[in-house]
């Protein structure tokens, strides 16, 4: 065994200096790594928060979130805006009922505390477009909002907080309830002008029964291609219902009686033959008639009378010979 020398105690010394200095070296880089490692995560924090501040703001919707208690934890600017809410004023959630007058979208049933959305979302509910009506100090009129509201979770799935989206519908709704009214008024309006409109449709297409079986038709205005055909289908569903068998066409009131108003009054007629009704025209007036030889207009067969006093009699007399025939055959 060689004997230790002052040498050999020096350079063992050295060796464990060096050693130590060296793991002091080494766990002074690795608690700088942790450090800058932990001055990265403070700012990414930062960041984020940053962003989540930032993003609350320019929501245009009210955005409160709060935890699992209820207590509220941020409020965006649009919230306070809507609610009319200064910092003292936000109130947990469980107590929002006593102190900003919640109640149902009627305006009168107070809302329940346990229906509260976000008060629901704290349990791990979804609430979605739920209508209530908020008062306030700051509104006592009140304000009509409509909220959604979700649990927020962590990575875990673990419940960690709630937050309810809300928007103030009043001008909406009210808009909506001015459109609903107009709407129901241009209804009725038209309704109105409808019934009117039949009115006048009818009183312009009298249908006048004078005798048994013996229907007169006055016909006033001007007869064009429209109106006649209004004119012939309600004169062929009035000859059908009632069992008319004469009809007298009366032109008295007719304003014009030309080449195309006779064409319409004798497709007219033709059409009412064609259910074995015999048809007359009166009221031919003098100068009507004149006009009707200067254009050289013909009514064929069409018996044609000076009134409709004339037209009943004919078709009185079409009548009782047609009886007297009948009980001949018989």
């Amino acid at each position: 065994m060689r004997p230790v020398t002052l040498d050999n105690e020096t350079a063992v010394l050295r060796a464990r200096v060096a050693t130590l200095e060296a793991l002091l070296a080494e766990h002074e880089r690795a608690a700088g790594e942790r450090v800058q490692r932990m001055e990265q995560l403070v700012a990414d924090l930062s960041a984020r928060a940053q962003v989540f501040e930032a993003t609350l703001r320019s929501i245009v919707d009210g955005v409160v979130v709060c935890d699992t208690s209820g207590r509220i934890t941020h409020v965006n600017r649009a919230a306070a805006l809507i609610m009319g809410w200064t910092g003292a004023d936000v109130a947990p959630a469980e107590d929002w009922e006593n102190k900003y007058g919640i109640f149902c979208a009627d305006g009168v049933t107070p809302y329940p505390r346990e229906n509260i959305p976000l008060y629901r979302a704290t349990r791990g509910e979804a609430v979605d477009s739920v209508e209530m009506i908020v008062r306030s100090p700051h509104k006592p009129e009140g304000i009509l909002i409509e909220t959604t509201a979700r649990t927020i979770r962590d990575e875990r799935g673990e419940r960690i907080g709630a937050v309810v989206v809300f928007r103030d519908i009043t001008e909406r709704k009210r808009h909506e309830r001015e459109m609903a009214q107009q709407l129901v008024a241009e209804r009725e309006k038209n309704e109105t002008l409808e019934r009117l409109r039949t009115a006048v449709h009818e009183l312009s297409t009298p249908i006048l029964e004078v005798w048994d079986g013996v229907l007169a038709l006055p016909l006033i205005g001007v007869v064009d291609s429209k109106r006649s055909a209004q004119v012939m289908e309600t004169l062929l569903e009035s000859v059908v219902r009632m069992k008319g068998r004469y009809v007298i066409l009366d032109v008295t009131g007719v304003d014009v009686l030309d080449t195309a108003t006779a064409d319409h009054l004798l497709k007219i007629v033709r059409a009412v033959e064609l259910l074995g009704t015999r048809c007359v025209l009166s009221g031919v007036r003098p100068s009507v008639a004149q006009t009707l030889v200067e254009l050289g207009v013909s009514f064929g067969k069409l018996v044609t009378l000076r009134n409709l006093k004339h037209g009943l009699k004919a078709c009185m007399r079409w009548k009782e010979g047609d009886a007297a025939s009948a009980r001949g055959t018989g």
